[in-house]
């Protein structure tokens, strides 16, 4: 294991007494919490504080440039909390983006956070005026791309955003072969699903239907959703309609370390003890527990249509 401290190697000066690392296909920032054993008081010493870069690599593991959000010293250990969000990523602001297109955003916000940009698939969607009000540019962002079908990430100092749909067509990288005694967990919520979704603005309406779901619930959003044309409110209603109804079915399992696994990723299961689950799945998030040698896999099943 190997531990890099505002690029300095101090693997050799340090024992680890815990380490989670865990890595998200959309919505949040990969995160980090380490523990050191710290009797002697040594990170007192080298003064650490909130903002400062971490980076932890297990063989082919490695969780890329973190930042430091909260620190925690107790007696003969310190633990830390990093995320690959830089820190000013949570400033709310107020501004207008007028006739900016939705990979130009992407790649500005990128810029302005000292992050590179890189897009899967994504349809450049052209608004002529967007209100940004009292939301971090990430939080701006991720809205946008819900509303378009899209995902959003943060990994070693990148800003990636992609198309979901497209991502989930990809073929199956590997077969998660889950026997009698594996541990596993699955969750079927398929009667919460919405039958429709609607979006309202002004003159313009919009509505997208899932033919395959039959609880006639209809999902209208408790804040009005601005749009300019009847287009943008259907695509609009499609994007909630997905990211309200992709959660019906999830599951995870848990197995030895390995670096096979990653959030974004497609993948295969087959459960003997629960053969109704086998199938292609999508990979949401991931937990690896360094010092147990274990791996948390959380998945869902790919929502078909939209």
């Amino acid at each position: 294991m190997k531990v890099l401290y505002e690029g300095t190697d101090i693997s050799k000066e340090v024992y680890i007494n815990r380490c989670e690392h865990e890595t998200f296909a959309e919505k949040r920032a990969d995160r980090l919490m380490i523990r050191f054993v710290d009797s002697s008081g040594l990170w007192s010493k080298w003064g650490p504080k909130s903002g400062d870069k971490i980076r932890f690599i297990n063989d082919a593991a490695d969780t890329g440039d973190m930042y430091v959000t909260e620190i925690h010293p107790t007696n003969g250990l310190i633990t830390f909390y990093a995320t690959a969000l830089p820190i000013t990523g949570k400033t709310k602001k107020s501004r207008v983006w007028e006739n900016f297109r939705l990979l130009q955003i992407a790649e500005d916000i990128a810029s302005e956070h000292g992050l590179k940009f890189k897009s899967y698939d994504v349809t450049d969607r052209a608004y002529a005026y967007i209100r940004q009000e009292r939301q971090s540019d990430f939080d701006f962002l991720q809205a946008r791309c819900l509303l378009e079908g899209c995902a959003m990430t943060v990994y070693d100092g990148t800003l990636i955003v992609y198309d979901e749909q497209k991502r989930e067509q990809a073929q199956a990288t590997t077969t998660f072969k889950i026997g009698d005694d594996g541990v596993f967990e699955y969750c079927d919520r398929s009667t919460q699903a919405y039958s429709s979704a609607e979006v309202v603005s002004g003159k313009y309406r919009g509505a997208c239907y899932d033919q395959s779901v039959a609880t006639g619930l209809v999902l209208r959003p408790t804040h009005e959703i601005p749009c300019a044309s009847d287009a943008e409110a259907l695509r609009f209603a499609r994007g909630i309609l997905r990211d309200a109804n992709k959660l019906q079915y999830t599951g995870a399992f848990r197995r030895r370390l390995t670096c096979d696994y990653a959030a974004a990723s497609v993948a295969r299961i087959e459960t003997s003890k629960a053969e109704m689950w086998n199938g292609k799945v999508f990979i949401t998030r991931t937990r690896m527990d360094h010092v147990r040698g274990e791996i948390k896999v959380f998945f869902r099943r790919m929502l078909e249509g939209y």
